[in-house]
């Protein structure tokens, strides 16, 4: 009788070269989406911090096309209503020059006495 050579250690062996690659695919393929997923949570933590001060700065810079403020610097307060709920920023404008201004938009702290933010700085009656 003839002894027939034993073939069933290749399957094997192409069983587990098959799974390593998919392994090693599969988990190029998770760090991919665990990087994406990681950029967007920041994204979205970005947007939610710059919620309400984006629009603060944007009132302010509208009242500063209404005129100068009275004073330089000047500050003043504003309540914007965000998905948080209302918080209130503290507006600050600096002159860099004749026709230049800077302009800062910061959460205000609990304890600041700011005042309101006026309609316009216009001065009345001309």
């Amino acid at each position: 009788m003839r002894k027939r050579a034993s073939t069933g250690g290749y399957a094997l062996v192409l069983v587990l070269v098959f799974m390593v690659l998919l392994l090693s695919l599969s988990g190029l393929a998770f760090r991919h989406i665990g990087a994406a997923l990681r950029i967007e949570s920041i994204r979205a933590a970005q947007d939610i911090r710059d919620e309400g001060s984006v629009q603060a700065l944007a009132l302010a810079m509208a009242l500063l096309g209404t005129g100068p403020p009275p004073s330089d610097p000047y500050e003043c307060g504003v309540t914007i209503e965000t998905a948080a709920g209302p918080r209130t920023f503290a507006i600050t404008m600096l002159s860099e020059g004749e026709s230049q201004w800077a302009v800062q938009s910061a959460p205000a702290q609990a304890d600041a006495a700011l005042l309101p933010m006026p309609e316009t700085f216009a001065v009345p009656g001309e």
